[in-house]
């Protein structure tokens, strides 16, 4: 598999997503995606919450599973699988198209929400998804917006 780059965001799909291991459709990847000169517009519990239903939308997300997911105030993790039909860059791209659309519509705003690219680490075969999901849901408690994640309201894990 490719190194990891050096710049966490780049301008286009990051490069570090080998494409064959997502051919079989089962691939999981981290992803991270941070809003266009980190806005924190996620602040807003209704904007965020606006974004949230808008990662959890069937339709932006194929036949591709979030697995876990966190979102911070200028900034979202997801824990995702890829599909046979969906590989993870289309994922990525339809759900920060559809949130985009979504939360401008809600904040009466026109222009891009989310930096361009995204940073994709695909995990190794014997890295345990469930440990990649705790790392990152813990960051709402590091950034100080709870003290434990059960009271932090923008996350989501399907093994929890």
């Amino acid at each position: 598999m490719p190194a990891a780059k050096s710049a966490p965001y780049a301008d286009t799909p990051s490069r570090d997503v080998d494409p064959t291991a997502d051919r079989a459709g089962d691939a999981i990847f981290e992803v991270g995606v941070v809003t266009r000169g980190r806005y924190a517009c996620f602040a807003d519990f209704h904007v965020a919450w606006t974004a949230v239903r808008a990662f959890r939308d069937p339709a932006a997300l194929g036949d591709s599973r979030l697995l876990a997911w966190v979102l911070l105030p200028d900034r979202v993790c997801w824990l995702i699988q890829s599909g046979e039909r969906m590989p993870v860059e289309k994922a990525v791209s339809r759900m920060k198209s559809c949130s985009a659309v979504q939360v401008n519509r809600t904040l009466f705003r026109a222009g891009p929400l989310w930096e361009a690219g995204f940073r994709a680490r695909p995990l190794s075969i014997d890295e345990d998804p469930r440990a990649v999901a705790r790392r990152m849901l813990v960051a709402p408690v590091q950034a100080g917006l709870a003290v434990q994640l059960a009271e932090y309201p923008f996350w989501d894990c399907i093994w929890i």
